[in-house]
């Protein structure tokens, strides 16, 4: 006999409980950590993605925006209109001079609703004398830009394009062997990525969930990512890679002969950075072979070779986004702008470019 009375049932059920609930609260914060450690971010901070639903893969750009779509994502709007593009249906008859605004995630504008892109905001600008359509797609580089210009001068015969790029080239840099059109690292991580093939962003911001699909997948019991046999092999610098250079040099050419062969401006616009958005860790998904520092010596190196090509009539650089004093509170993640940064971008534009030259001499300038 001992004295001790014995533990009744539900004593026993409930310490139960107890102790499987503290076990998991102890697992959830050292997955946590240990996610933390490995991408630079909480996971409870981590953005959702919702790119399944508006994404699909595309036999020529490798993806494209799902045609009317209506969706809200993280409180923003997402309309993609009947062609596949963000915003109201775009016209087939002209009946003001038109402006096509080619790039990345940076122009379809990540992170912002519909009324609140640059070049929803540049449209709104320029009236009545401007209509400005929106053909960014996330992810494109200049890569896929050659591809979709020729069908935007085609169907939709716009009198300027801006095309906003350098941001989704720079990443293939410092990848040992990033292939032609970089067909080795960007297009299979962008197919992967950009079309919600990503097991996690269907998954709740739970670090124990979370933690045990990166576990599974590390040790090949699931299968991770678009590159079964490990990440392309490279090496992290702040050097800028010239073979990218040289890449997006002849990408660029190309982009400006198809447009100067239907006597179509071009605007060439530098991406607006800031240095306080930008850490040593936050956007290694994005670029894993750079340095926070390679990122904007990238940038540079890219900007320089637009600048070249900038004759002040038929091309102009936009040299006013780099002398801008961008600032965190216009960015909605480390390269994306909010709401008040787009619109910052859109006015800089409409008080930066010779509008009154577009117009001709007959037109006043918008106001």
């Amino acid at each position: 006999m001992t004295g001790k009375m014995p533990m009744s049932r539900g004593k026993r059920a409930g310490f139960l409980i107890a102790m499987i609930f503290l076990l998991a609260v102890c697992a959830e914060g050292l997955f946590a950590i240990g996610l933390r450690l490995a991408e630079g971010q909480w996971i409870y901070s981590r953005p959702k993605s919702a790119n399944y639903l508006l994404f699909e893969p595309h036999p020529e750009w490798l993806l494209t925006p799902r045609k009317n779509v209506d969706i809200t994502v993280q409180g923003n709007s997402h309309h993609h209109n009947s062609d596949g593009f963000r915003g109201s249906e775009f016209s087939p008859v002209k009946t003001q001079r038109r402006i096509a605004c080619i790039g990345g995630s940076t122009t379809y504008c990540v992170g912002a609703a519909d009324s609140q892109t640059w070049p929803f905001y540049l449209g709104q600008l320029l009236l009545p004398n401007f209509e400005v359509l929106n053909f960014g797609i996330p992810g494109h580089s200049s890569v896929e830009h050659k591809k979709l210009l020729p069908q935007v001068l085609a169907r939709y015969s716009p009198d300027m394009v801006i095309f906003q790029m350098g941001l989704n080239d720079l990443r293939s840099m410092n990848v040992d062997e990033p292939g032609v059109d970089y067909k080795n690292f960007h297009q299979p991580s962008l197919r992967f990525s950009a079309t919600g093939a990503c097991r996690r962003d269907r998954l709740p911001n739970c670090a124990l969930i979370q933690g045990t699909v990166v576990l599974l997948e590390t040790i090949k019991v699931l299968g991770d990512s678009p590159f079964p046999h490990g990440a392309p092999a490279g090496h992290v610098s702040d050097a800028v890679d010239p073979r990218i250079v040289e890449t997006f040099s002849t990408n660029l050419d190309i982009l400006l002969q198809a447009c100067r062969a239907q006597h179509v401006r071009v605007v060439l616009l530098p991406h607006a950075l800031s240095p306080e958005t930008i850490s040593e860790t936050n956007y290694k998904w994005w670029a894993p072979y750079l340095t926070k520092q390679g990122i904007f010596n990238a940038e540079v190196a890219l900007n320089a070779a637009m600048q070249r090509r900038a004759d002040g009539d038929q091309v102009i650089y936009g040299g006013f986004v780099e002398g801008a004093n961008w600032q965190g509170a216009e960015f909605c993640d480390p390269t994306h702008l909010n709401s008040n940064g787009n619109l910052r971008l859109a006015r800089l534009l409409q008080e930066n470019l010779p509008w009154s030259r577009f117009l001709g001499e007959n037109n006043p300038a918008p106001k």
